[in-house]
């Protein structure tokens, strides 16, 4: 006789909920992942990036310099457009998800949770002037400098900041040290040129490249992450390191990003039994029972 094993069905773990329209909501789970129903999952909240800066488009002969970035960062698209044609024109800022934030002024310091920077008018400006900054996802980190230094192997610690990671250099020399000071301004430890730097916040390699000059800096970009749902990963640290939510049915994102409901907020009571751990350990899911519970999900 064939022996059938039923999976875990929708919803069989919920003992009980407020209301499913107020602690349930509409996720979508990355492509790549096949998750079961009962799935504790963790959400994509940060993301390493990194962007250029870039030259003006239109007719004009405007630049930026000091480019870094805050706390709101988005991947994507900045759009600045100039508004008038004057070497003290106002120009437009419209984020990657289309949010207009603050009007700036060509010749003066634009600052913003989102980013920052400086245009000079350097001789001409012209209505419709525009420069795109672009975010990058997983992209390598521009040296600003005159040397050739490159950063590799970022990733991101239990600590990491939303915002700019400024890793600038200290000593002309293959093997000098440099700084890196975190978004919110403090200085971690100094690393060395060529050897692997780890820390709490960030970790990555500089190397030379054949030439490295006092000054030279790198942005490490931390930036708003796809929010999208995957399974909770303990040792990964984007967001998908903290549980999330529980996962309500099933769904198998395997071939692309799919559409799901999770549970996400209390008060509601689930069952320990019916939660899906894959290999986390014992102490894994105990921490990750807590973090469900600070969002009013208890598992008993």
């Amino acid at each position: 006789m064939t022996t059938l094993t039923m999976g875990a069905q929708a919803g069989e773990h919920i003992v009980s909920e407020f209301d499913p329209s107020f602690n349930r909501s509409a996720v979508t789970v990355l492509s790549g992942q096949n998750l079961a129903a009962g799935r504790v999952v963790g959400r994509i909240t940060q993301a390493v990036a990194a962007a250029p800066i870039p030259t003006i488009v239109g007719t004009g002969t405007g630049t930026m310099t000091v480019l870094t970035f805050g706390t709101q960062a988005q991947t994507g698209t900045y759009l600045i457009t100039l508004l008038a044609t004057s070497a003290t024109a106002a120009f437009s800022v419209v984020a990657p998800d289309g949010t207009a934030l603050a009007n700036g002024v060509v010749g003066t310091a634009y600052s913003s949770d989102h980013l920052s920077f400086l245009i000079s008018s350097a001789g001409t400006m012209t209505i419709a002037d525009a420069y795109s900054v672009v975010v990058t996802a997983g992209g390598t980190p521009v040296l600003v400098g005159t040397g050739t230094g490159v950063v590799s192997g970022v990733s991101l610690g239990p600590d990491a900041q939303n915002g700019a990671y400024r890793v600038q250099v200290l000593a002309t020399s293959a093997t000098g040290e440099f700084e890196v000071i975190a978004p919110l301004g403090r200085k971690l430890r100094r690393g060395q040129i060529a050897t692997a730097y780890t820390s709490s916040h960030v970790n990555f390699t500089l190397a030379n490249g054949g030439t490295m000059t006092i000054g030279d800096a790198f942005n490490i970009i931390v930036a708003r992450g796809s929010q999208k749902i995957v399974a909770l990963t303990p040792t990964t640290f984007d967001g998908r390191n903290v549980a999330a939510g529980v996962l309500f049915d099933g769904v198998d994102a395997t071939l692309a990003d799919k559409t799901g409901v999770a549970l996400v907020r209390g008060p509601a009571i689930v069952k320990s039994a019916e939660l899906g751990w894959g290999t986390l350990t014992t102490g894994q899911q105990a921490t990750a029972i807590a973090q469900l519970a600070v969002a009013g999900i208890v598992a008993r």
